[in-house]
């Protein structure tokens, strides 16, 4: 009797990591996102100017670290992410904030 309920209690425990495992992967991963990263972000979506982009990005950069040969190449990747974010938030997700990396 002893080796039945060990054998389903293993059973069972298998059987709840396999869906806990299951629904994690259901989720999509969101790259995470620094502050900084999601207001570059902004600030290129909310203008064609690229003058105001590189004037904020030069304001920030001695405390950021990060300067336009950094947005030229990341910008793509931190809009997907910050899209994620926002979509994972809509869908009732962690919300978009919590994730942020902070640098």
């Amino acid at each position: 009797m002893n080796v039945l309920k060990s054998i389903l209690s293993s059973a069972a425990v298998l059987a709840g990591a396999v869906l806990a495992c299951g629904s994690a992967q259901a989720a999509p991963d969101c790259v995470s996102v620094s502050q900084i990263e999601r207001r570059i972000v902004e600030r290129a979506d909310a203008s064609d100017d690229v003058d105001a982009l590189r004037d904020f990005v030069w304001r920030t950069s001695i405390t950021t670290r990060v300067n336009m040969i950094d947005v030229r190449e990341k910008l793509d990747k931190w809009r997907a992410a910050v899209e994620c974010h926002k979509q994972m938030a809509k869908a009732g997700g962690a919300d978009a904030t919590t994730d942020v990396a902070q640098r």
